[in-house]
């Protein structure tokens, strides 16, 4: 991660650093305060063109914005199921 936060802009490191806030409070805040720090994150991420890194888009749903997921890991993919909408998705398990 280090090598890619080296290359950013300084308003993009600023952006990064606001997102992982944003995520830290999401964890702490209640369902409807989750989806909107989401949100936010988000938001902050396509105006400065910065990615969300996979470590922080593994702990949230993609359907309903909930924090609310549980990983299971098997040899090729980690699959995060939403216990709220049920949504499924798999990362590869390499990132």
């Amino acid at each position: 991660m280090e090598n890619k936060k080296e290359k950013l802009k300084p308003f993009q490191k600023l952006a990064l650093e606001r997102i992982y806030r944003l995520f830290e409070l999401a964890e702490k805040a209640d369902k409807e305060h989750q989806t909107r720090y989401i949100e936010i994150a988000q938001k902050v991420g396509t105006g400065t063109k910065v990615k969300i890194p996979h470590e922080l888009k593994k702990k949230y749903c993609r359907k309903c914005m909930g924090m609310n997921v549980e990983a299971k890991e098997n040899s090729v993919l980690l699959t995060v199921t939403c216990k709220d909408c049920k949504n499924v998705k798999n990362y590869s398990s390499e990132k």
